[in-house]
């Protein structure tokens, strides 16, 4: 027993790829499934002693992992039957090896598999120059490769890919959740099977990435970080990804670019005429006035837009409000960076020829809550994928609705009739500031041009998005559920399959093209009830992070019991999985409680269980969250709403007498959902995928400030860490939403902080715009908020604690002083906007 231990944990050690472990006289190949192969097999009158491609119909080599008493494989009518076959991975005999070519040499496919190298950077840059001009206005900005998007990643079916990843962000962009200048990257959908150390998510998958690199004498990564997936291993299927940074609000500033994984062969459904070129994709943005200023002010396709005569400004409160996800309606006032003649950005092209249908690829790279509506003048379209994975096509579409992390992949039939002496089309995105009224657009456009066609390049969009409005009837797919009518009255499938029947088609009612069987998304392990809540928590959980990454750990280095963890504990197999849930002590002292949020469940390779997650959203006023879940998809079996407050009780209770419908009839895979306000969204995800994976609400400020939790799946000897050390603080520690020992994030709509410190001790107040102080004032003003400075400041304020007199501790208070009512003697900031700490001085601070 003690040997094979030793020998899990030097297979788990060994680098990226899928392991080949060897034991005495036995080859261990471990493939796709993470199961051993069976040597030797046979198989249609052959006998094989290594992985084979007979009969495999992307011509990658496969071995048994089930086979008769007769080393038959064992199938069923000339079909393999489940979980007794795995794809083997390079290296394995029989395995074919990749050549390695430049990544920008990928898009193009080949009948050999590849690997496709690309080198990034990211760096603190300024909005001057061609490939990252955004909407013409000149701010700090965070670019891949000195470009907005970053560089396009488009590679093939059985391609590997490898990104030699280096941090050179020189400057510092502080975010309200402190981070600055250590990042990662993060490909958005992909499960990274054998790879979970390459998930690119700072203290859950790795350490982030420090600008020093590999010079630092406390470096925990390898430089460059070779963050990347082999297609065939790591549930990689063709479709439409996205990669990103995973820290603070860098994707917000422009660390975000298109991933493509292409299909070797033709669509499924597609006959004749299909243009599936990558080119073809739109990456969607709402923009912000700066790094520091979070007033969004236009939208971007592909990086690129354009601000008319009129631009949003708002104050604390409203940007407080549009950051929560309340929704907030901004001031309008002149743009002076409104020269009509003189623009220094073009909106996107599309050129397309009539009588094709043309493949178009839609990212929702947006960072808060701001879904984004697409619609194509004078066109319908056909939606063929979403989330990386084909759903059954929905047809004759007016429009389509994406939120944060969504992704749709859809058809365009061009038409013969088009008025070649007219302007080009307008490819038409707008979102509302102020949810779910629909109002205060902002939108932004991309043209679709045909031949002999002009293209009118002194155009801007209106800050009233004349011409936007869409005319009814209207059939539109992901309607931003948060209108209790539109849920009632929505196209059940498979009513939507009538093209003709108009309506909003919500996800639940999306199917699978392919059956799954019922026996097999049925073997539950358990079900858990998240709900969501106004402090916007999971659960009354706000998520906090260890020193040492979550998939670092050895509990025989790093006991889970010296770590503050939270949440579910389920151990065994169904029907037989048992759930303890265990919160720290600390968690009773507040209206929710800061710990690190884990949902424990077991792994398995063969006869694999499912996790079913209940997402509850209580709020009314509140976002319809987008949920995402890294380490897999998970498949939609069930959705609702109603027109009353409810909570996770409430929907424990309709569970319980089978009001609660549940679908396991081809249910759609996502990776990405909006929970529905005074509703739920069931999921179940399959646990096949061994690891530590982050399940968090995909609106940037809600998960930079702790909604989310880990859903660690097995135990530390399943998972693979690569070339990642173990049990090894990271340089830098994990920014807690509300600051660190001595660190006070200074904003508004913070939370009252304190803190306890020792004498001589710096505290630094961070913050950065120039809305702010910070005033030193006695008990009673502190409690009351009776504190009056109206000159603002630009961060940071430094106080130096003070000697002690003797051992007593000595408390100290401190208050914005902004915006005060002299009639009240209040200032608002303190008041309102949870402006003020106090701080405890004593020789030795426990906590």
């Amino acid at each position: 027993a003690l040997l094979q231990k030793l020998r899990n944990l030097v297979c788990n050690e060994v680098g990226a790829e899928p392991k080949v472990c060897c034991a005495r006289e036995t080859v261990k190949t471990v493939g796709d499934a993470g199961k051993p192969c069976i040597f030797p097999f046979q198989y249609a009158g052959r006998t094989y002693d290594k992985c084979t491609t007979k009969n495999s119909y992307n011509g990658q080599p496969w071995c048994a992992t089930q086979v008769d008493k007769d080393g038959h494989v064992v199938d069923t009518d000339g079909y393999f039957a489940v979980n007794t076959w795995q794809y083997c991975p390079e290296g394995c005999p029989g395995t074919i090896p990749k050549k390695t070519v430049p990544g920008e040499q990928c898009d193009i496919c080949t009948d050999y598999p590849r690997k496709c190298v690309f080198d990034f950077k990211l760096e603190m840059l300024k909005s001057d120059a061609d490939g990252r001009r955004a909407d013409g206005r000149i701010r700090s900005v965070l670019a891949y490769n000195g470009q907005i998007p970053g560089p396009p990643i488009v590679i093939c079916e059985g391609d590997e890919l490898l990104v030699n990843f280096k941090n050179n962000i020189t400057g510092n962009m502080t975010n309200v959740d402190g981070s600055s200048n250590v990042t990662t990257l993060h490909f958005h959908g992909i499960r990274e099977k054998t790879r979970p150390w390459s998930d690119g998510v700072p203290f859950v998958s790795q350490c982030p990435i420090t600008p020093e690199g590999q010079d630092h004498p406390k470096n925990r990564n390898p430089f460059p970080f070779p963050y990347g997936f082999n297609t065939d291993v790591d549930g990689a299927p063709a479709g439409t990804y996205w990669y990103h940074s995973h820290v603070g609000a860098q994707r917000t500033n422009g660390a975000y670019g298109a991933l493509i994984i292409k299909e070797k062969g033709t669509y499924a459904i597609v006959e004749e005429n299909i243009i599936d070129d990558a080119a073809n994709t739109l990456v969607l943005q709402e923009w912000y006035e700066s790094s520091t200023n979070q007033v969004p002010v236009s939208l971007l396709v592909n990086g690129n837009g354009r601000i008319g005569e009129l631009i949003n400004t708002g104050d604390d409160e409203q940007i407080t409000a549009h950051l929560k996800g309340k929704g907030a309606c901004f001031n309008l006032t002149e743009n002076k960076h409104f020269h009509p003649d003189n623009f220094t950005t073009n909106y996107t092209e599309f050129h397309v020829k009539p009588g094709y249908q043309y493949r178009f690829r839609v990212i929702g790279a947006i960072s808060q809550n701001l879904p984004l509506r697409l619609s194509i003048e004078n066109h319908t379209f056909t939606a063929i994928a979403m989330d990386s994975r084909n759903i059954q096509p929905v047809t004759n579409l007016t429009d389509l609705w994406l939120a944060a992390g969504e992704r749709y992949d859809i058809l365009v039939n061009t038409t013969e009739e088009y008025d070649q002496s007219g302007m080009a089309y307008k490819i038409k995105v707008i979102g509302y500031t102020d949810q779910p009224d629909n109002k205060c657009p902002l939108c932004t456009i991309a043209w679709l041009k045909y031949p002999k066609q002009y293209i009118d390049y002194t155009y801007v969009t209106d800050s009233a998005c004349t011409g936007f409005h869409l005319p009814s009837p209207l059939r539109t797919l992901n309607p931003v559920p948060n209108k209790y009518t539109a849920w009632k009255n929505r196209i059940k499938y498979p009513h939507w399959k009538y093209p003709s029947t108009i309506g909003g088609i919500f996800i639940a009612d999306l199917r699978e093209p392919k059956s799954k069987s019922k026996s097999t998304i049925t073997n539950l392990a358990n079900t858990q009830y998240i709900e969501f809540d106004g402090n916007i928590t999971f659960n009354g959980l706000r998520m906090s992070y260890p020193p040492v990454p979550f998939l670092l750990q050895d509990p025989f280095f790093y006991p889970a019991d010296k770590t503050n963890r939270c949440g579910s504990k389920c151990n065994g197999q169904p029907p037989k999985t048992k759930c303890t849930t265990k919160n720290p002590a600390t968690c009773t002292a507040n209206k929710y409680c800061n710990c690190q949020h884990v949902v424990k469940e077991p792994w398995a390779s063969v006869n694999v269980p499912w996790v079913e997650i209940v997402l509850v959203n209580n709020n009314k006023v509140a976002a319809a969250h987008p949920i995402h879940q890294h380490g897999g998809w998970y498949w939609v079996v069930g959705e609702g709403q109603y027109n009353h407050n409810i909570n996770s009780n409430f929907i424990r209770h309709q569970d319980k007498i089978n009001k609660i419908p549940r679908n396991f009839h081809n249910p759609p895979p996502k990776d990405t959902i909006q929970v529905p306000p005074r509703g739920y969204a069931i999921i179940r995800t399959k646990l096949d995928n061994a690891g530590t994976w982050i399940f968090h609400c995909h609106i940037n400020y809600h998960v930079t400030i702790g909604m989310a939790m880990v859903l660690q799946i097995g135990e530390p000897q399943d998972w693979r860490t690569g070339p990642l050390q173990r049990n090894v603080e990271c340089e830098t520690p994990p920014p807690p939403p509300r600051g660190g020992p001595t660190t006070i994030y200074w904003f508004y709509g913070m939370e009252n902080a304190e803190r306890c410190v020792t004498p001589g001790t710096e505290v630094t107040f961070n913050w950065v715009n120039k809305d702010h102080n910070v005033n030193t004032v006695p008990e009673a003003d502190y409690d009351s908020c009776n504190v009056n400075n109206p000159t603002p400041y630009a961060g940071d304020c430094i106080w130096l604690a003070p000697m002690l007199d003797g051992s007593v501790p000595e408390n100290y208070y401190f208050a914005c002083g902004r915006y005060y009512n002299s009639t009240t003697r209040v200032g608002y900031h303190c008041k309102h906007g949870g402006m003020k700490a106090k701080i405890q001085v004593r020789s030795v601070c426990t906590l």
